[in-house]
């Protein structure tokens, strides 16, 4: 299962265009954070997109959200995208993507959110990369 997940992430990686820095995405520490309910830590996850979820409005602005199933640890994870900070990542069911931002807990598996840059700079900027494209 480990040769899959790393055959996995060099294909996600390879999708970056040469002059990005390289994805580097640690499941396990997802599941880890899960498991012993953290909040607030920034991870790296990558997965397939399994269900396309409708925006939501929130008290920072709309919201994409989406889930991604990672398949090496068995657990599915909630993305929360802010459209009023970064642009729209037109994910679909079935492909690969890689998140990168803030965890938190939740009973389903937990979020992700803070996916895109800080633009007041006091936060640790997130990342989305999909269809060789990295969206912040």
């Amino acid at each position: 299962m480990s040769a899959v997940l790393t055959l996995f992430i060099a294909g996600a990686c390879a999708l970056l265009s040469p002059s990005a820095p390289a994805v580097v995405s640690d499941n396990a520490a997802v599941k880890a954070a899960f498991e012993r309910h953290a909040d607030n830590v920034e991870l790296t996850a990558s997965g397939a997109v399994e269900r396309v979820l409708s925006d939501q409005d929130g008290p920072s602005g709309p919201h994409e959200r989406f889930i991604v199933r990672l398949p090496d640890v068995g657990m599915t994870l909630l993305v929360e995208h802010n459209l009023s900070i970064a642009p729209r990542v037109p994910v679909a069911v079935g492909e690969a993507v890689v998140v990168h931002g803030e965890y938190v807990w939740n009973a389903q598996g937990g979020l992700m959110h803070f996916t895109h840059h800080d633009p007041d700079r006091s936060h640790e900027g997130g990342y989305i990369v999909y269809g060789g494209k990295r969206y912040d």
